[in-house]
């Protein structure tokens, strides 16, 4: 409960890649998306994932939506500047928010029910 309450507060996020990422999205929450791990991940992980992200929300979006800053892109300047560009009601925001919309009829079930509506379901 003190998570989606903290959602429910956030204007913006920063966020460690991870399954806390969609579940901004699907929050309607505009995020960035940061993480940095030691030498032998990054190596690890630049051979093995291929595809064009690592945030969730933009594989099931087939595009880059929410800016990820990985390892040595991930300094304290850039995320400021990438978190700062999604505060004021401007195209960044915007292109996030509609794009969330439509992330959330992508995981909508068959009865018709989003998937934040689904989870808060199961939450309660």
């Amino acid at each position: 409960e003190a998570k989606r309450a903290a959602f429910r507060r956030a204007r913006v996020a920063l966020a460690a890649s991870g399954t806390v990422t969609l579940e901004l999205a699907l929050s309607g929450i505009p995020l960035v998306g940061a993480y940095r791990g030691n030498a032998l991940e990054a190596w690890v992980a630049r051979r093995l994932i291929k595809s064009h992200s690592v945030l969730m929300c933009n594989l099931v979006l087939g595009r880059n939506v929410v800016p990820e800053l990985l390892q040595d892109e991930a300094t304290a300047a850039a995320l400021a500047r990438a978190v700062m560009d999604l505060i004021p009601d401007g195209a960044a925001r915007s292109e996030q928010l509609a794009a969330f919309a439509e992330l959330d009829a992508r995981m909508a079930l068959a009865d018709g029910r989003g998937s934040a509506e689904t989870a808060a379901d199961v939450v309660a």
